[in-house]
């Protein structure tokens, strides 16, 4: 296939999500996403293009949507505190796909591939649930998880999606409708990261280890510490655990540098969300420090079938400020700001080897003062106040 002349409107590259709409909705399958040169997927549409317009009338980014009314605040944590430990918060999530997965439904969300690639994948039982568990940064491939949807739905099922606030929009452009069964949950977000860059990262970790890497836990937690770790496990033993903070997806994070362009003029940070449930980390509010440390979920209920169906859920709750909520949490008011150094890192990653990119921009020794907004902000992660000698 090659490339259309003269092709229809989509939204400038600058403001593209990758939400996939497009390429899901087309009725000829003319539009494939291709990564750019900073490893983000984007919309080509191709010579089997009719000119039919679709892509462009469910293009999120060329049509918004109505307003909601403002959501319904909660504090909220599972039960469970063996599926609290094992999830970023407080086990939400869990406590919402189980839900759904028990009354026979089908859930959707991200999870690393054995190739450590994020992709948005199917579940359909309790046992593949732990696979979208877990934060990551990473943009997920939704790939055709819209038209599976919309499959299952055709067949009577309930269907959870969660996602970024860009792909739930997405699917209900996709859709072109919100329908009964479909329960969309999506989540406070200041950004994703590159695939394309957490790929290199991938294969400098299996350089350096001489092992390949098996399993990845961006932001996991340790008995009696409230820090996020960076865990790797390799194929023959091997180890890799450090203070998220400290390791290099962190830190590339924390200074803003790969980042995906429309993130930094995201138009979803705000409590007008696309889902029917919000997921958010708390990082204020009055909780307190043995709370955090477990973990505990900010939890915004947009919609009245939200509202139906976190009365369902097993979830401990109270009731949390919304004004607060909204002063703790940066995803819940304004875009992250572009890096100065964004440019430059993609520039070199064209002329340099990798590590050597690594070693000058990702550096621990890097001045603090390129950071373009502190890590616990762009993942809301609680810190761990130091002790006063």
């Amino acid at each position: 296939m090659t490339e259309l002349n003269t092709a229809p409107q989509l939204a400038p590259h600058e403001r593209c999500t990758g939400c996939a709409a497009c390429c899901n909705g087309c009725p000829k399958g003319a539009i494939r996403m291709i990564p750019d040169r900073e490893g983000f997927l984007y919309p080509q549409v191709t010579d089997g293009c009719v000119q039919c317009g679709h892509c462009t009338h469910i293009c999120p980014v060329l049509k918004q949507r109505e307003p909601r009314t403002e959501p319904a605040a909660f504090a909220v944590w599972n039960g469970d505190e063996d599926v609290r430990r094992r999830s970023t918060a407080g086990g939400a999530f869990s406590a919402l796909a189980e839900y759904v997965l028990e009354g026979g439904g089908v859930v959707f969300g991200a999870a690393l591939d054995d190739g450590l690639k994020v992709s948005h994948i199917a579940v359909k039982n309790l046992h593949d649930l732990p696979r979208l568990r877990g934060a990551k940064p990473v943009q997920s491939d939704v790939g055709e998880s819209y038209q599976q949807t919309r499959l299952y739905l055709d067949q009577g099922r309930q269907v959870l999606f969660s996602g970024t606030p860009c792909q739930v929009d997405g699917l209900y452009r996709y859709l072109g409708e919100h329908p009964e069964r479909l329960i969309t949950c999506d989540v406070a977000c200041s950004g994703v990261c590159s695939p394309g860059i957490w790929e290199k990262l991938v294969r400098s970790m299996a350089y350096v280890k001489q092992q390949r890497p098996l399993t990845v836990d961006f932001c996991g937690k340790l008995s009696g510490d409230s820090v996020r770790r960076f865990h790797v496990s390799f194929e023959n033993g091997g180890q890799y655990d450090a203070p998220l903070l400290r390791s290099e997806l962190g830190r590339g994070i924390t200074r803003g540098l790969f980042l995906r362009p429309a993130c930094h003029t995201c138009g979803y940070t705000s409590t007008d969300r696309t889902g029917d449930l919000t997921l958010c980390d708390i990082t204020g509010g009055n909780i307190s420090p043995q709370e955090k440390q477990l973990g505990m979920s900010l939890l915004l209920v947009n919609t009245a079938k939200g509202a139906q169906i976190f009365d369902s859920l097993p979830l401990h709750r109270r009731r949390f400020d919304l004004a607060e909520a909204v002063a703790a949490d940066q995803a819940l008011r304004s875009p992250a700001p572009v890096s100065v150094d964004r440019t430059k890192f993609f520039d070199a990653l064209e002329q340099e080897p990798f590590r050597q990119v690594c070693a000058r921009f990702l550096s621990l020794m890097q001045p603090r003062a390129r950071a373009a907004r502190p890590l616990r902000e762009l993942l809301h992660i609680p810190f761990k106040k130091r002790k006063d000698k």
